[in-house]
């Protein structure tokens, strides 16, 4: 079988594919896998033999080992529809009484992250009900679909636009709230272990691909802890509901779950990473905005942030989780800023400006943040002067007298531990 003709799709990585794929021997029943080689590493591409099949190769499908969940809607389809997605093809299936479903094919994934958010959620319209893996990567997912339904990006445009600026501030504090509630469901899987060296790394691994002149890392906090998280979240993949006026309720929004795909693919998450990567990727979605949202980015920003602090764990949204000295969400809006320029380039697309914007800006960031880590050590100065003075007046090595002027040195602390906490980036 040749290689197929998809080269000009939206989920091949065309921009980083640096020669012809070629047959691999290893593949699923029914699939053709080629290796697929990129600048760094090679991926593997899962395809239909035969190409895409109609409904009756569909149904065939039905005999697949290791399918998982809901998957009648095989053997009740009675119409085929093929599209193209973000992801991979998309087929749009008729099934009768069970209504309208859609099956997407996955070409690339990496660790099956699709059926994990399905299998920790459960029964919910908004994740996938089935779907069939091959060594852990998803190949095929099952949804009901929800096309009818506007997301909050869309909506969030139309409603600046229309200078309905209110319901703007309501539709994405609500969306804030909902991720909020994500993070929640997963506190009792959380990691509590530490492994700022590994999510450092991942920072490197970026830099290399990017080839970014910048530098940037993090200790990261105590209580940044890993965890299941979203990994593709965006205002695109949340749904906004009518009311009983069938109009979009901006209080009324509900987060998709989609598999990890082409993106995974590019670059693997081979750790749980915090819940404030998705924060961060919740500010970028804001970001790319556009239709006059310029003026309100900072503000919906802090609207996001509120939602979020609302519903997440308590230890999550704490003034140590978010301290930006510590990394915070800066050091994760960074990371998703490379993964825009390593998609951008592997998918062939420009790189957005504001994308450029923030690493033009990165130097900045970290000059202010080393400016003030003069002032912390200021802080620990005054605190060692103030210990030594209160160690040599009791032992009597100074006079208490001569003493006194390295204890004063104890008042400059809360000032200086305050200014130190005012010139950290805020963590919106």
């Amino acid at each position: 079988m040749e290689f197929p003709d998809v080269t000009g799709e939206l989920w091949f990585p065309r921009g980083a594919t640096s020669t012809k794929p070629v047959i691999a021997e290893h593949a699923p029943v029914g699939f053709t896998s080629f290796e697929v080689p990129l600048p760094w590493s090679t991926i593997v591409m899962l395809w239909p033999t035969g190409g895409l099949p109609d409904l009756q190769g569909l149904q065939q499908w039905a005999e697949l080992d290791d399918l998982w969940g809901d998957t009648t809607c095989l053997r009740t389809a009675t119409s085929l529809d093929w599209t193209s997605g973000p992801l991979g093809p998309i087929g749009m299936m008729d099934c009768g009484r069970d209504g309208i479903w859609r099956v997407e094919i996955l070409p690339f994934d990496h660790d099956g992250h699709g059926r994990r958010l399905s299998e920790h959620i459960g029964r919910n319209p908004y994740v996938a009900q089935g779907g069939f893996q091959w060594e852990g990567r998803d190949t095929l997912l099952f949804w009901r679909d929800l096309g009818a339904w506007p997301n909050a990006a869309d909506l969030l445009e139309s409603l600046i636009k229309s200078e309905k600026l209110d319901e703007a501030r309501i539709l994405i504090e609500e969306c804030g709230a909902a991720l909020g509630r994500f993070h929640s469901s997963t506190l009792k899987i959380s990691d509590n272990t530490k492994v700022a060296k590994r999510w450092n790394e991942r920072l490197k691994i970026l830099e290399d691909r990017t080839k970014s002149s910048t530098l940037w890392r993090a200790p990261h906090g105590r209580r940044t802890v890993g965890t299941l998280t979203h990994r593709n979240f965006s205002l695109s993949n949340i749904v906004v509901l009518n009311d009983i006026h069938s109009k979009p309720n901006p209080e009324d929004v509900h987060i998709l779950f989609p598999g990890d795909g082409v993106y995974g693919a590019l670059i693997p998450l081979e750790h749980r990473a915090p819940a404030l990567q998705d924060l961060a990727a919740g500010y970028r979605s804001i970001e790319r905005i556009e239709n006059g949202i310029s003026g309100m980015r900072i503000e919906l920003r802090r609207c996001f942030l509120d939602g979020w602090r609302s519903t997440a764990p308590p230890a999550w949204v704490s003034s140590d989780s978010l301290d930006s000295h510590k990394g915070g969400v800066p050091i994760w809006e960074y990371e998703q800023v490379l993964k825009e320029v390593l998609y951008a380039r592997s998918f062939d697309n420009e790189i957005d400006s504001r994308t450029r914007w923030f690493l033009a800006h990165v130097d900045r960031i970290q000059a202010g943040m080393f400016r003030a880590r003069t002032i912390a050590a200021g802080a620990l100065t005054c605190t060692a002067l103030l210990g030594f003075g209160i160690y040599a007046g009791v032992t009597e090595l100074l006079q208490w007298s001569d003493a006194l002027p390295l204890m004063l040195c104890g008042l400059a602390i809360p000032p200086l531990r305050r200014l130190y906490r005012s010139l950290a980036p805020p963590p919106y």
